[in-house]
């Protein structure tokens, strides 16, 4: 059975790197060709690596002044040929540090820090001699261990989300020619999000109003509540119809963020913290 290249990491061809100068200047090579690095920005990305055996005893990436984008990723992986592996073999990275102070994602910069240990992944081999790396499930038995915080400024955040609210507007023939978004604590751990905009079709103009609220419970709970997208102007209400409609069937629903993750990965201490930055950190034991 084929692998797609979306579920490998392509490592160039066999054989297998001996040294993490190697294997570090080969992950580097597979973060710009498929992360959606920018040109401009891929000399600042940064990689070190040291193995022992099968494992990778260290890999540290250091993403700071890189810029990204997920839409250049997403077509990357779509042109990636298929894999065809003929041979897998289990690793580790015993230790796994990701860094970006900061790196930025479509537009807004984020400041990253992850700590991970006990990262599972297989070495896979192919049909035409090449060479990947595949992302294995953690298992209760050997859980991923370690913290990750990510964080935003509310200011880059909002700028975000113009680029983004401009992007659906016009696919629904929409202009949009001014957004305000604001933050603020909802609960005692999550975020409300509140959107003013102005919108133009044709000769016509409206004021469109949206927003929701996230919240984190100590189960590892999330809860969408308020939510909203509504317009006085009738034409431009019922093309929010729709848009609404999708995001309002999960209005009070619990999502339990724990069941859906892998066995290996138990979180505790989920955090959100809504101020001039907006904060997501977390522990995994």
């Amino acid at each position: 059975m084929n692998t797609q290249k979306t579920d490998i990491v392509p490592l160039g061809s066999l054989p297998r790197p001996t040294s993490g100068d190697d294997l570090a200047t080969r992950v580097r090579t597979a973060l710009q060709t498929g992360a959606g690095v920018a040109d401009e920005s891929a000399q600042r990305l940064q990689v070190a690596a040291t193995l022992d055996g099968a494992d990778v005893a260290t890999l540290d990436v250091d993403l700071t002044g890189v810029v990204v984008s997920p839409r250049e990723a997403k077509v990357a992986r779509e042109r990636a040929a298929s894999f065809a592996p003929t041979s897998r073999e289990p690793g580790t990275i015993r230790r796994l540090r990701v860094e970006a102070h900061p790196v930025t994602v479509s537009g807004a910069p984020v400041d990253v820090q992850v700590d991970v240990a006990g990262v599972p992944f297989e070495w896979v081999e192919g049909a035409q001699s090449e060479l990947g790396l595949a992302p294995v499930e953690p298992q209760e038995s050997a859980p991923v261990t370690g913290s990750a915080r990510l964080s935003v400024s509310a200011a880059a955040l909002e700028q975000a989300v113009e680029r983004v609210a401009t992007q659906v507007a016009r696919g629904h023939g929409l202009t949009l020619t001014k957004l305000d978004a604001q933050f603020a604590p909802a609960g005692s751990n999550g975020v409300a999000v509140t959107v003013h905009a102005q919108v133009r079709k044709g000769v016509l103009s409206a004021t469109v109003e949206a927003g929701a609220n996230a919240t984190v419970d100590d189960a590892l709970g999330v809860t969408l509540s308020d939510v909203r997208a509504t317009s006085r102007n009738p034409v431009v209400a019922a093309l929010l119809v729709a848009a609404r409609s999708r995001v309002e069937r999960y209005e009070g629903r619990r999502m339990d963020l724990a069941a859906s993750l892998p066995a290996g990965v138990r979180l505790t201490d989920v955090r959100v913290e809504v101020g001039t930055d907006l904060v997501l950190s977390a522990r995994a034991h």
